[in-house]
């Protein structure tokens, strides 16, 4: 549909068609304008032609724009710039023509994009303990990257790995067997008492203790064996892995697949990618030196030691090549769970009996933490040299730090620091599961105070929880440490995701008080500023989709809901809708409205932001 990456594809192309047509193929640009003043849509094409044939600006941009015939041109005022700078202004025709398909189609519409298969890991916690507020940041990345992956088009497949024969089970284990813990869970939730009681304390102890140390060495072999002990542990950590999802469900996550360690270990993948590996020249045998019988990936790290044990990004390599086809999926399938949105989860399963329930990726994603992106790094380089035409991908985010505040509330002695990093081996972390209650429990109490009439107070206050924490972990650029504050995330004004849903369902109110409007709308009595700047961001919804996917910055989509939902109020509070006087103004307002309810919603559901019509 028309929107201003429409336009924006529009001027580009002929502004390319224009300098072959003038002889020349070089780089040019078009963009948004650094300044209102200079219009919506910008080019330097006539720049470039100035430099290369030698010619005055105002010769440049004459001859450029001779050439330059736009299809959509009955929508562009072309506002030429001393400089050599071509500007364009987007005609009231075009708004008229976005807002009017907005309306009939209830929304912006399909994204047209080559639609590719892709996978996306995300969450892959350790299945010993709780998610905390740091695995928050992963799980709200992972499902956010796959709503707008969806929303433009593409076949997304959301993986979720559970290390199940690692360490920290190992831990757990001990807790069970050696130090006399229940197993049933002594009543509390069993991630929190897994986690939270048992592997802190059994950690604690084996640290100091050979004798246990050595037992935890045995159990992990007998995991990878998949003797009595690994029957044992998958029952403990299937359970664990239902309450984890639990609450990322609480918070809109969803899955299709749960994949599994030791499916992995126990199905023999190992031999068919490290063939794979020396095929391709991959990994190299070393013969001398400290790494002497050693196999080495790509001269830089051991994969196989002298001994014939494989290290752990051995573990890694095997699970990206099967995600991207790589290997032949010797799986069958099984239900794990039914989930929130009325689909079943599916985990991998030995018994080849099950329906094939996954597809190799065009793509793979994987979302970690940036203290893991060496390794990954490193996997990327083997897979996309063993298969160049699949791509693998790293989403890596900054830490989630508690302040010094929260630390002192779960009584961390952090003593002169300003901040501390979780740690579930220290105990130094946040429950996911206790801040959602904290923060609904504070949405109630607003609710309760402003004793509106709300047919569903639990739901709201629900929902009102989940966008606080959403919004809070996107709005942050990736690359960014957040220094997570229970005060601040308690907060329920200013940049935060409640102002967007009040933003939404003020306009839902709106449109629910104006009745029926008038279709098709005729939006050309709209002339202030604040309405055109509200217009001009509408028609970006696509074009700030596409950005974001293109940069992996889910906060451009953040910060567009923001921009967005400012615009709205700052419109609404300058300009009458439902007392306006004139009959052709408040229709035009009312459309403005009602197609800023659709591309919010749109953008709600891309964020995992519920929408309330009333707060």
């Amino acid at each position: 549909m028309i929107s201003y990456l429409s336009e924006i594809n529009d001027i580009r192309l002929a502004s390319e068609n224009a300098l072959k047509d003038i002889g020349l193929q070089v780089n040019f640009a078009v963009s948004e304008t650094t300044m209102p003043s200079f219009g919506d849509i910008t080019t330097n094409a006539a720049f470039v032609i100035s430099k290369a044939k030698k010619i005055p600006p105002s010769d440049a941009i004459a001859l450029f724009l001779v050439n330059f015939k736009p299809k959509s041109q009955k929508f562009l005022e072309v506002v030429p710039h001393t400089s050599g700078f071509v500007n364009f202004w987007l005609k009231t025709e075009f708004f008229n023509k976005f807002i009017n398909e907005v309306i009939a189609q209830h929304g912006f519409g399909d994204i047209d994009v080559a639609q590719k298969k892709i996978a996306i890991e995300h969450t892959s916690v350790n299945p010993n303990k709780a998610l905390h507020v740091g695995h928050a940041r992963n799980v709200i990345i992972g499902d956010t990257f796959y709503r707008l992956l969806k929303r433009l088009g593409h076949r997304v497949a959301v993986l979720n790995y559970i290390d199940d024969t690692g360490v920290q089970v190992a831990d757990l284990l001990i807790g069970f067997k050696e130090m006399g813990f229940s197993v049933d869970g002594d009543g509390q939730k069993y991630d929190h008492y897994c986690g939270d009681v048992v592997y802190v304390k059994a950690n604690k102890v084996i640290e100091n203790d050979l004798r246990l140390k050595e037992v935890r060495s045995n159990i992990l072999k007998a995991l990878e064996a998949g003797d009595e002990t690994y029957k044992f542990a998958n029952r403990i950590v299937s359970r664990i892995v239902s309450e984890q999802l639990k609450s990322a469900w609480a918070l809109g996550a969803r899955y299709d697949l749960l994949n599994w360690e030791s499916h992995f270990l126990h199905a023999g993948y190992w031999n068919e990618v490290f063939d794979i590996l020396k095929s391709k020249g991959a990994v190299q045998y070393v013969s001398e030196g400290k790494n002497a019988g050693c196999w080495v990936l790509k001269g830089k790290k051991v994969l196989i030691r002298s001994d014939g044990t494989a290290v752990y990004t051995a573990k890694d390599i095997i699970y990206a090549a099967w995600k991207l086809g790589i290997v032949n999926d010797r799986f069958g399938y099984d239900f794990f769970a039914n989930q929130w949105d009325g689909t079943s989860l599916i985990t991998t399963s030995l018994d080849k009996k099950g329906v094939k329930s996954y597809n190799p990726a065009d793509i793979s994603y994987i979302v970690i933490d940036q203290r893991q992106e060496p390794i990954q790094q490193m996997i990327k380089e083997v897979v996309e040299a063993v298969i160049p035409d699949k791509k693998y991908k790293i989403i890596a985010y900054g830490l989630v730090a508690l302040s010094k505040n929260t630390a002192e509330k779960i009584n961390a002695n952090i003593e002169n620091e300003k901040f501390v990093h979780m740690s579930g081996r220290s105990g130094v972390f946040f429950n996911l599961d206790d801040l959602y209650f904290m923060v609904k429990g504070a949405a109630m109490e607003i609710i309760n105070k402003r004793n509106a009439p709300l047919e569903n107070k639990e739901r709201v206050a629900e929902g009102i929880a989940v966008s606080a924490i959403r919004y809070s972990l996107l709005k942050i650029d990736l690359d960014k440490q957040i220094v997570f504050d229970i005060d601040d995330a308690l907060k329920l004004e200013g940049d935060t995701g409640p102002y967007l849903q009040y933003s939404l369902a003020r306009a839902m109110k709106i449109i629910e008080k104006l009745g029926p409007l008038k279709i098709p709308c005729d939006i050309g009595v709209l002339n202030s500023e604040e309405e055109r700047a509200l217009l001009l961001s509408l028609t970006k919804f696509d074009y700030e989709l596409n950005k974001s996917y293109e940069t992996v910055s889910l906060s451009t989509i953040a910060n567009y809901a923001h921009e967005l939902a400012v615009q709205f109020n700052i419109f609404y509070e300058k300009h009458r809708v439902i007392d306006e006087k004139s009959e052709l103004v408040k229709n035009a307002r009312g459309c403005l409205v009602l197609a800023f309810t659709y591309i919010m919603t749109d953008l709600f559901q891309v964020l995992g932001i519920p929408v309330l019509k009333e707060l």
